[in-house]
């Protein structure tokens, strides 16, 4: 894993926990990381819904999250967070 894209990840959730748009190298590094995290554990949907997420605003899409939605993109952001203490 990549200590590195993993923490560009979860900074780029909690960029939108606190609606705020992540930086664009941010979310396309923290993409790649939660691409090859998903490739390697397929199974883990809250890696899978981080990487989809993180990969359409890399791609251009917009997120207008109500509280909700930002409440999940905080916890997904602690998920990702969590798989650091994994290497």
């Amino acid at each position: 894993m990549n200590r590195k894209g993993l923490l560009d990840a979860a900074d780029s959730l909690d960029d939108l926990a606190a609606g705020r748009q992540p930086a664009p190298a941010k979310l396309a590094a923290g993409a790649a990381a939660l691409e090859r995290v998903h490739a390697d554990f397929p199974g883990w949907r809250d890696v899978g819904d981080a990487l989809f997420g993180l990969k359409a605003l890399a791609g251009g899409c917009a997120m207008d999250l109500d509280v909700k939605g930002r409440q999940r993109a905080g916890r997904l952001a602690d998920i990702v967070r969590s798989l650091l203490d994994q290497i």
